[in-house]
């Protein structure tokens, strides 16, 4: 799952209402742990793992799900004012937890997520969820998007799945029917861009590429952001959206990932700019695109819609040739955090139940039950998706001397909307609107202005 930047911008509305909600929890008795999520897919494993721990502890777990995420952040809005906000709020990671702590709507966890518990999980999920110093103070003054009131190195949720963006479903019917062999993964950005050409020659309609563009970050975060890191290197990576911008966004090496993203403009499928993160995996799931891109988290979303994993083929996007690097590696990434209400009468069997659900059984079990990939290490063996083990690959296996590219963290970056506002440029390229020089010029411009902002 990606780092919801929108989330970030309702502080001041969380801030507002978190002084209403000092005493209370919506509860349901002393023997009732109450949860909320805002995915689908988990509904059945948190329940499991409910039911499994609640029989140990004499508790039942309730676990209530809102959708889509626009509604449920207007419902914790709305609980924290009217004091009925549930022991575990389950909510991104890598800015989500740290917004509703800063606001006074989640605790500081710290003391009881211990450093073996920490160990049990997969590696890069720890540092991924640890609030540094450089997020806090480029964080800036502004209410919508300070974290001063935070501390550097104290955790507000415990992360219970995990994974990356950055990865390339494809249907191996569609694939089969183009001439296109889906055994076989593309060796590099261009070798991707000609199977697409295939596929799409071979029937317009449902042969192009997939993904919630109407979400503008999709492209950003889990398409282009994985491509420019390969080939830039980490180093020109970082370093350009760095304070200095070493190298410029209008440097050539820059421009050239613009380009390579430029050549997927004719590829996508029609109307690509209307389809949500949902919809575009749905129209993937009923035939209506050979490709989409999502992460980790997509299996589960496609499950969820009826296509069979058997159907599908995996891998990581492609390195463009040229570039630094040949072959992109993903560290593991916290995606979903579970976080306990400030109002929580259940503080202690909160942890106790955050805790199981990031043991190997309690992980094991969530795997299984969402194919989606947990935060904690488990056996891969034990896990009986193909499909399912090669994405937990794609976490574990960096390739050999690389520095594994964490996708979801942008904890160089300025404060404000800039991730936002950078994304929203790049999808100027499937909207036809702007030449490549203009889109670079202007994304320089929103990172001076951005680290202006910054005090």
């Amino acid at each position: 799952m990606r780092r919801s930047r929108k989330l970030l911008a309702v502080l001041s509305t969380f801030a507002a209402v978190a002084a209403f909600s000092a005493c209370s929890s919506q509860g349901g008795g002393d023997s009732v742990l109450t949860v909320w999520t805002f995915k689908q897919s988990e509904i059945k494993a948190l329940e499991a793992a409910g039911a499994d721990w609640g029989k140990q502890n004499n508790m039942t777990v309730k676990v209530s799900v809102y959708t889509p995420d626009d509604a449920y952040r207007t419902k914790i809005q709305a609980a924290a004012k009217s004091k009925t906000l549930p022991d575990i709020i389950s909510i991104h990671s890598q800015g989500g937890d740290w917004k509703l702590a800063q606001a006074g709507i989640v605790q500081d966890i710290t003391d009881d997520f211990t450093s073996s518990w920490q160990d049990q999980l997969l590696p890069g999920v720890i540092k991924g969820a640890t609030l540094t110093e450089e997020t806090i103070k480029n964080s800036g003054s502004d209410p919508t998007t300070t974290l001063n009131n935070l501390k550097a190195g104290h955790f507000y949720g415990v992360p219970y799945m995990a994974g990356t963006p950055g990865v390339i479903y494809a249907n191996k019917t569609l694939l089969t029917a183009a001439g296109v062999d889906p055994s076989t993964t593309p060796a590099s950005w261009q070798e991707w861009v000609a199977a697409i050409q295939k596929t799409q020659a071979h029937d317009s309609s449902t042969g192009g590429l997939a993904t919630g563009l109407q979400v503008p970050e999709t492209g950003y975060y889990w398409l282009y952001r994985p491509m420019a890191y390969a080939y830039l290197g980490a180093d020109a990576f970082y370093g350009r959206q760095g304070r200095s911008q070493n190298p410029s966004w209008a440097s050539e090496a820059s421009i050239k990932t613009l380009e390579l993203y430029n050549q997927l403009t004719p590829l996508w499928v029609p109307g690509v700019l209307g389809l949500g993160i949902d919809q575009a995996d749905q129209a993937f799931a009923s035939g209506k695109a050979a490709w989409v891109v999502g992460g980790t988290f997509t299996l589960s979303s496609l499950s969820t819609f009826g296509l069979s994993p058997d159907q599908v083929t995996i891998f990581p996007v492609p390195a463009a040739s040229g570039g630094v690097s040949s072959r992109i590696s993903y560290q593991a990434s916290p995606l979903i955090s579970g976080a306990v209400s400030s109002t929580s009468k259940h503080r202690a069997q909160a942890i106790s139940f955050l805790k199981y659900l990031t043991s190997v059984k309690g992980a094991t079990a969530f795997a299984e039950n969402t194919l989606d990939l947990p935060a904690a290490t488990i056996p891969v063996d034990s896990l009986s998706s193909p499909l399912l083990k090669q994405l937990v690959a794609l976490v574990t296996s960096p390739a050999a001397g690389q520095t594994a590219f964490a996708a979801n963290d942008f904890s160089a970056d300025p404060g404000g909307t800039v991730a936002h506002d950078t994304a929203v440029q790049l999808a100027k390229f499937p909207a036809k609107s702007a030449s490549i020089p203009d889109i670079a010029n202007t994304i320089s411009q929103l990172y001076t202005s951005a680290w202006k902002a910054v005090n």
